[in-house]
């Protein structure tokens, strides 16, 4: 049965492949395809808060199958794929095969694992090398076999090797296993302690990497705040933001209000089902609550140091959620009423999705079109500038070095004066300039560009607005 509920999942992960790359995704492919293997690890990573291994994995991908949009997508879509399996897997461990399934049919549906399978990024793979480490755990606990010690280890540290956040599931073994130490076998319960120490062997040659990539971070985020809320708040609102993100994926509505009220019910089925769930745990089962909520914690706590507190890179701990919904599901004894139990998470899953695929405002920044309208409406003389140091990836990424393209910013904090000298350098012989205020509160919330094109005799003669890029001004002169 597993089978056609990977058919399923693919299917989900293949519709609306092709939409735009987005920043992030453009940043990674095109360094990933112009960088040698030793420049994407020793240097770009320095610049990118995130561990090499996905832009390894990625380079090595388009190096056999090209940059297209599908192809630096696949990767993730097939991670998505293992993820689902996992789900399945750990939950016929604690389980029973049935539990496996019905978790696994969530994760399939599941908005937000469907999105980042989509994503040329690290999350699946993160996520994907998560479940197996928990898989191999429980199954140590379970019986203590070497081909288990092998996996664990092995997924562990590729999973370290994916991304941050999921190191937060080290501190969660160990506080697990500290608490039912009684409960699980003296010889497995020493021998978790060379397996760690193998794991941080194994991680060591980052870890002299890692300082250098903290403090790069840091003063990015210490040179600009906006920044840093961006990509990671510190409040209860973003806490609650990580279960609402669960349930129904990214779907959202500008009123918070009606937003809420919308969320409501769906919130409460959800919180019934986890409290069901509850009649079923164990010793063991237990791990299931660990591995779902002590990395929230935890990485809700390190977000009062460093901005990384963000429910897209808490992913890799949903298949824990859907096991446990999973589970709660399967309680019932009762046929109908399981049936049913399912059928209203499946139409909570499909709706939100459904959404997703129709409509283009949850999708990603629209910048195959925004490039297609500058190639259009450009001439010889034309340049495209944009609020930030230098020209942004997914831009060059569809442009292919048609139209000239520069960042008019110095620096995060530009000045008036510098920004009114580049623009006036990058223009002089143009008759055309298109300016991108994409993220512009964030770097030029005083629109130093806009006016510094009119204080140079340029008048802006036509906008366009393209979704999640933001306005694009054509300037004549």
């Amino acid at each position: 049965m597993i089978i056609p509920i990977l058919i399923i999942g693919l299917i989900f992960r293949l519709i609306s492949i092709t939409q735009s790359l987005w920043l992030d995704e453009g940043i990674n492919v095109v360094f990933a395809r112009s960088l040698s293997y030793k420049t994407l690890i020793f240097n770009y990573s320095l610049g990118d808060f995130h561990p090499p291994l996905y832009h390894v994995l990625l380079k090595t991908w388009i190096l056999i199958f090209g940059s297209s949009e599908i192809s630096a997508r696949m990767p993730s879509v097939i991670l998505g794929l293992g993820v689902i399996f996992m789900a399945y897997k750990i939950g016929q461990k604690l389980y029973d095969t049935k539990t496996g399934l019905i978790a696994s049919i969530l994760t399939a549906t599941g908005p937000l694992l469907i999105y980042y399978s989509q994503e040329a990024r690290m999350y699946m793979l993160a996520a994907f090398f998560s479940s197996l480490s928990v898989y191999c755990f429980i199954s140590i606990l379970t019986k203590d076999k070497l081909l288990y010690w092998i996996g664990f280890i092995s997924a562990t540290v590729l999973m370290l090797y994916s991304d941050y956040l999921p190191y937060l599931l080290i501190p969660t073994y160990m506080l697990y296993l500290l608490i039912f130490r009684k409960r699980i076998s003296s010889s497995t319960f020493k021998s978790f302690i060379p397996a760690f120490l193998l794991i941080f062997f194994f991680l060591l040659p980052w870890l002299f990497i890692f300082p250098q990539q903290l403090k790069g971070g840091l003063e990015v985020a210490s040179a600009s705040p906006a920044w840093s809320k961006v990509v990671g708040g510190t409040n209860f609102k973003d806490l609650a933001l990580i279960f609402v993100k669960f349930s129904i994926g990214r779907i959202s509505i500008d009123n918070n209000f009606i937003y809420t009220l919308l969320f409501l019910p769906v919130g409460l089925y959800i919180t019934l089902l986890v409290f069901i769930s509850i009649l079923r745990i164990s010793v063991i089962r237990s791990f299931l609550w660990f591995y779902f909520l002590i990395p929230i914690i935890f990485a809700f706590l390190l977000s009062f140091f460093v901005p990384v507190f963000a429910y897209f890179r808490l992913l890799f701990v949903l298949p824990a959620l859907y096991i446990i919904l999973a589970s709660a599901i399967n309680n019932l004894s009762w046929s109908l009423p399981s049936r049913i139990l399912l059928f209203i998470l499946l139409l909570i899953n499909l709706t939100s999705a459904t959404i997703y695929f129709t409509n283009p405002k949850f999708q990603r920044e629209d910048w195959k079109s925004a490039t297609r309208f500058v190639k259009e409406n450009s001439t010889e003389n034309s340049i495209v500038l944009f609020e930030s140091t230098s020209s942004f990836a997914p831009f060059d990424y569809y442009n292919n070095g048609k139209v000239e393209a520069k960042g008019v910013l110095d620096s995060f904090n530009p000045t008036k004066n510098a920004v009114s000298q580049n623009v006036k350098s990058y223009t002089q012989n143009k008759d055309k300039v298109f300016l991108f205020q994409y993220l512009i509160q964030i770097t030029d919330p005083q629109g130093l560009a806009f006016q510094s094109l009119v204080d140079n005799g340029f008048t802006n003669t036509k906008t366009d607005n393209f979704q999640g890029v933001g306005f694009v001004y054509e300037f004549i002169k």
